[in-house]
């Protein structure tokens, strides 16, 4: 059976409404503030990070880009509200600015908000129509939208415009998986493994395609990475079980049925097979 994968708090307090800001600000000092956010959040110290744009927001009101930086500190730390308040205001602010409109298309896109999506993401395109993140957001709609094929084309866009595009070379492999076009799927997904080895959807959708390739060796050495991510996952258990048994190692894939056997559901129609198995395997 397959399984397909279709990725602390910080306290901010900024007057968002700050009415009609002064022109003639210290924009150069906004900026160089902004620019010492960045190094602070790139050095993962989000905290200075934050205390920083917030002197650069104080330096020049107007200057929408440290709005936009706060506003990517929250998003990353799971505040999604006040992120959005963030980009909203920063777009307020820039009309031009491209990234708060993409970043507040795929805030719409993750709360299930396709419509809002659909226009913060074709806004975003205007903006800047050869972005990769852009483009792959655009065929996500699509694929939500009920076609598939369609989405595919963006994503081959996306991964033209950016080849080490993690998300773009996931969604491509998984659609051409869904596809059952596992040789083209290989190709993708190998990429989005190498460029996130961690990554528990990648592994698994690499796992499978390997599997249905006949790859068995690298099949069982991705399904075992997976494991250490979920090692109570039942399909992980069911799909490296039988990748034993089609290597040949039978004996092998007891201890992974056995405990799929523990963690599933008693109407998983599965599980007759496996009680059937292990016992002519006397386990």
């Amino acid at each position: 059976m397959k399984k397909i994968f279709s990725i602390v708090f910080i306290s901010v307090f900024i007057f968002l409404a700050i009415p009609n800001p002064v022109f003639g600000a210290d924009r150069q000092k906004a900026i160089m503030l902004k620019e010492q956010g960045n190094k602070a959040m790139t050095a993962g110290d989000d905290k200075k990070a934050v205390d920083l744009y917030i002197k650069s927001i104080k330096a020049d009101p107007s200057y929408a880009n440290s709005y936009n930086n706060i506003g990517m500190i929250l998003d990353k730390k799971g505040d999604k509200e006040k992120a959005l308040k963030y980009y909203e205001k920063a777009i307020k602010l820039d009309k031009t600015l491209f990234q708060p409109v993409l970043n507040t298309a795929f805030i719409y896109f993750d709360k299930g908000d396709y419509k809002q999506a659909r226009k913060y993401c074709d806004q975003a395109m205007k903006l800047n129509p050869s972005d990769s993140d852009c483009i792959s957001l655009n065929g996500q709609l699509l694929e939500n939208s009920g076609n598939p094929q369609a989405a595919a084309e963006y994503y081959k866009k996306s991964v033209e415009a950016d080849p080490n595009n993690y998300k773009s070379n996931f969604l491509l492999g998984t659609y051409y998986f869904n596809q059952r076009m596992y040789e083209s799927a290989l190709k993708y997904l190998r990429k989005a493994v190498n460029l996130k080895p961690d990554d528990s959807g990648s592994l698994f959708n690499l796992a499978q395609s390997e599997k249905m390739t006949g790859n068995f060796d690298s099949a069982e050495k991705h399904f075992l990475a997976y494991l250490k991510k979920r090692p109570d996952d039942i399909e992980g258990l069911f799909n490296i079980g039988q990748v034993k048994i089609k290597a040949g190692k039978n004996r092998e894939a007891v201890p992974y049925f056995k405990k799929f056997l523990e963690l599933a559901p008693k109407d998983d129609k599965r599980v007759p097979m496996l009680r059937s198995f292990l016992g002519q395997t006397g386990a």
